[in-house]
């Protein structure tokens, strides 16, 4: 993945940007439009970061030649820059493919249907039928049971990612299986201009150079008329923190509650 040609910054989204900051060419200048595509980059990497909308989830397979070639005991794998994090390492040959079942996750079947209806946990029956009925704790149960199984036959590979260096260094014992990776891959600049979050933050960061630059200098356009540059980058702030509020709000949370265990 080549970044030059996966993100375009397109014209038209500048002029977007430029029209608000200076509403809608209502001051007498404007930032130039040159410098515009370096504030998109730094929103555009503020929300890779931050907001989960943003990334979408991946499955990658890497052949053990590809990882192994140059040095056999240091496995490292450079990654495209696209990959901000990566969250899961797995072993795969011929003989014991993962998600030969058509599906990567076991929990979706055992949450299926047939199960809540008439299979796990359901003596002679499930919601639907006469019996005991369906629990949640059989459920979960049995999600336990097949996640320990799981662990036991499938076990992840121990790794470390770095985003800022895009390199995978697998810890685990790799052996001669080939890789999979899950990951998370983040939308391409393009796909970014349909988040209005985005937008705005693109031209809070733009309102905040122009008030910086044209701050530093002490004159009056003619009529003897000032124009008060901090209400500008006050206003910018404000609204940065009123998204940064925002995108708080809508993440996944990054821990999981157990009041009890099993």
């Amino acid at each position: 993945m080549n970044i030059e040609i996966e993100d375009q910054i397109d014209y038209q989204f500048i002029m977007r940007v430029q029209a608000e900051v200076t509403s809608s060419c209502a001051l007498p200048f404007a930032l130039p439009a040159d410098r515009i595509p370096e504030y998109i980059l730094q929103a555009a990497q503020w929300f890779w970061q931050n907001d989960d909308w943003s990334l979408e989830e991946r499955y990658y397979f890497i052949k053990n030649q590809d990882i192994c070639k140059g040095n056999k005991l240091n496995k490292i794998v450079q990654l495209p820059p696209q990959i901000m994090g990566v969250f899961g390492c797995y072993r795969t040959d011929d003989s014991l493919k993962y998600g030969a079942m058509g599906d990567f996750s076991i929990e979706r079947m055992m949450l299926s249907t047939y199960s809540t209806m008439g299979g796990m946990g359901s003596v002679g029956g499930g919601i639907g039928q006469p019996g005991t009925g369906y629990t949640l704790k059989d459920v979960v149960a049995g999600l336990y049971e097949i996640d320990t199984f799981n662990q036991m036959l499938n076990p992840p590979i121990t790794f470390n990612y770095n985003p800022f260096s895009s390199k995978l260094v697998i810890l685990g014992d790799l052996g001669y299986s080939d890789l999979l990776i899950q990951c998370m891959k983040r939308c391409r600049i393009q796909d970014l201009y349909n988040n209005y979050y985005f937008f705005r933050l693109v031209v809070c960061f733009c309102k905040r150079a122009l008030s910086t630059i044209y701050g530093m200098y002490d004159f009056k356009l003619p009529g003897g008329i000032s124009i008060n540059y901090s209400s500008l980058s006050d206003a910018a702030n404000n609204e940065i923190e009123e998204i940064k509020e925002y995108v708080e709000r809508n993440r996944s949370n990054a821990y999981f509650f157990q009041p009890n265990t099993l």
